[in-house]
């Protein structure tokens, strides 16, 4: 088992430093978002794990406060880019104009939260987050792992996380809620992560479900972005202050299409994870004469009878 999360672990490990470098030398939101991607993949491959592994002590907590770190970034570059994208009616000129204030402010307090990351990843705690992550990784240099245990414990894992997909509100509801949604995705984040560790730990990967739990994730994320959106116009605290008429409704109507995508998603991942009808029959019991029976046996040699007895 060790073995097993120590390919993940050294991989992780690897794209932090190689995306922190990048973060380090220019505001690059793609390096943000992959960084804080394996900062969650690592999270989960210990999760999967807890019982089976010991890793470092203080290695979950500096992971949650890394993740911490690059998700002030990250929540402000995708509210930016999200704001961008909805272009606004002519007849919405004043709005219009208030949206792009909107986002110059955005962006200000973007740049501010860069430059707290970048010397979060200067310091100390940075430094010790990765050498117990390269520590973890070389102490199974000389484990043989049971690697049928580690297919089996990991697929347990998978399937637990599938079971809570299933068992979800928003997967059943005709309008599920919100919140409902937004603890889909949680859910599905954690399934996909789980299925990738799988198939990177133990060379078995299921195909169908990665790719339909990573579209899932997806859409999800993007309704999860516009009704946080939403809440703020509504709430029109800070910079969102005032009326958002025509923004809202474009909202709205992406809000409605992203909807429809996720319900034929919903559909194919029901229909893709259904359990197969069992194979045997159901059959009423029958009762059956256990009394003993006499029986002649005869052992035949030719067309003659060479001997005969009745058991």
């Amino acid at each position: 088992m060790v073995e097993a999360a120590a390919i993940v672990v050294a991989e992780q490990a690897r794209e932090l430093r190689r995306q922190a470098r990048l973060v380090r030398r220019k505001d690059d939101a793609e390096a943000v978002h992959q960084m804080r991607v394996a900062t969650r993949r690592l999270r989960t491959a210990l999760r999967a794990l807890r019982g089976h592994i010991a890793p470092p002590r203080r290695l979950n907590k500096d992971l949650r406060w890394l993740a911490g770190e690059l998700g002030t970034v990250r929540d402000c570059d995708v509210i930016i880019a999200r704001l961008r994208s909805l272009p606004l009616p002519g007849a919405a000129r004043g709005e219009r104009a208030r949206l792009a204030r909107l986002v110059a402010r955005l962006e200000r307090k973007r740049g501010r939260r860069q430059a707290s990351l970048r010397e979060a990843i200067k310091r100390r705690r940075y430094e010790r987050l990765q050498e117990e992550l390269k520590d973890f990784a070389a102490d199974s240099g000389g484990v043989h792992a049971d690697h049928q245990l580690a297919a089996r414990v990991l697929t347990d894992v998978s399937e637990t996380l599938g079971e809570a997909v299933a068992r979800s509100a928003a997967m059943t509801a005709t309008a599920p809620s919100a919140e409902a949604l937004h603890a889909l995705r949680i859910m599905f984040k954690r399934l996909r992560y789980a299925l990738d560790f799988h198939a990177a730990a133990c060379g078995l990967a299921y195909d169908v479900e990665r790719r339909l739990a990573r579209e899932m994730q997806d859409v999800l994320g993007e309704i999860h972005d516009r009704d946080l959106l939403r809440d703020w116009l509504r709430e029109g605290r800070g910079a969102f202050k005032g009326p958002w008429p025509a923004l809202d409704t474009r909202l709205a109507g992406e809000r409605k299409r992203l909807m429809r995508q996720f319900l034929r998603l919903r559909d194919a991942w029901s229909e893709r994870t259904r359990p197969e009808p069992s194979l045997a029959p159901i059959v009423p019991p029958r009762f059956v004469n256990l009394e003993v029976q006499p029986v002649t046996l005869r052992l035949l040699t030719g067309p003659k009878q060479v001997a005969s007895t009745k058991l």
